[in-house]
């Protein structure tokens, strides 16, 4: 999936999708020496509060604690270069779609990019449809900078609870040797985990990571869709 050279960009909706989605995968380049950046769009906790009263003690705290857990989650997979955007919880629809645009498409002309790993757009939270909507956007083959593969990852949760349309990965990362790392990694997102049958529990991450396993003859993986690959 990776060569040396490879630089990995993963633009998530908000702080704790990076570890679900694709944490063993990021584990692995940075086992690799690849040079990887993380962007999240918005800040992943105001859904839980009153629509509109965010300017309280106990939002910020939240707040804090939610940045604070993804850089200390990304530290642990040594990876230093985040970039955090203030988008409310579930509200980017309230937003142009052509101001997050022009973020990713700065971001992608810095950093430069051969990868991107982004959300898909089979899930129940409106922001990672609109992640990846505004990536496709971002990504237009005539731009310069343009990474030569795209893919999508899922989210435990909002890719679980969808009536009908669902995830079709068609690539999958053997993570096995870099679980212990995800979940390490994940358990720093301070009170995000809850008892299993919640999908984003510890056993039900192993769940989704083993059912990917079968589909791919692998004991855990990580699932993705190719959206693109550019070769030349």
């Amino acid at each position: 999936m990776f060569c040396s050279s490879d630089r990995v960009l993963v633009v998530a909706a908000h702080p704790d999708d990076e570890i679900l989605g694709c944490g063993g995968t990021l584990a692995l380049a940075r086992s690799l020496n690849l040079s990887i950046s993380v962007m999240f769009l918005g800040e992943g906790i105001s859904a839980r509060f009153p629509i509109g009263e965010y300017d309280n003690n106990e939002f910020h705290n939240q707040a804090s604690i939610r940045k604070t857990s993804a850089i200390n989650a990304l530290k642990f997979l040594d990876i230093f270069d985040v970039d955090f955007g203030n988008r409310l919880c579930t509200q980017f629809d309230t937003l142009p779609m052509l101001s997050i645009v022009k973020d990713i498409e700065s971001k992608i002309s810095s950093f430069n990019p051969t990868h991107i790993l982004t959300h898909n757009l089979s899930e129940v939270n409106i922001d990672h449809r609109i992640t990846y909507q505004a990536v496709e956007v971002a990504c237009r083959p005539t731009r310069q900078s343009v990474p030569s593969n795209i893919l999508s990852f899922e989210i435990p949760c909002s890719g679980s609870w969808t009536f009908s349309t669902t995830f079709k990965p068609n690539i999958f990362v053997d993570v096995e040797k870099f679980w212990d790392k995800k979940i390490e990694a994940w358990n720093y997102y301070a009170g995000e985990c809850h008892p299993f049958p919640f999908p984003r529990s510890v056993e039900g991450l192993k769940a989704l990571a083993q059912y990917r396993g079968m589909m791919s003859n692998l004991k855990l993986a990580e699932a993705f869709h190719l959206e693109r690959a550019i070769y030349k």
